[in-house]
């Protein structure tokens, strides 16, 4: 974990970040990312899962974007590589997200 955590300590975001039992939880006042180590729940790999902040409620519901990897490394590399492409999904997360709104309570978001 400790990679992982110095990704984001070294990146150019100012990041709020706790750890715990086999997780770290960072956060800005945009995103949040939790990163799971390996375990049998995760197939051992790493876990990502990043949302917006305003979106969030709690894991399990306000998920915007999840992917696995083998490797610490991996998981640094594509935080690296997919800043761009991590933001672009999260747009369209929260899109949804007002759409169903939207639905659910039958007004008109512009």
């Amino acid at each position: 974990m400790k990679n992982v955590k110095r990704w984001f300590e070294n990146d150019n975001e100012a990041y709020e970040i706790s750890e715990g039992n086999g997780f770290l939880d960072a956060r800005t006042d945009i995103v949040h990312y939790l990163i799971v180590e390996p375990h049998s729940g995760t197939n051992n790999r790493w876990m990502l899962r990043i949302t917006t902040r305003v979106a969030f409620d709690r894991w399990a519901n306000s998920t915007g974007f999840e992917k696995f990897f083998t490797t610490e490394i991996e998981l640094c590399e594509f935080l690296q590589a997919a800043q761009l492409d991590i933001y672009k999904e999260l747009l369209r997360y929260l899109s949804k997200e007002y759409e169903e709104l939207e639905e659910a309570f039958n007004i008109e978001c512009n």
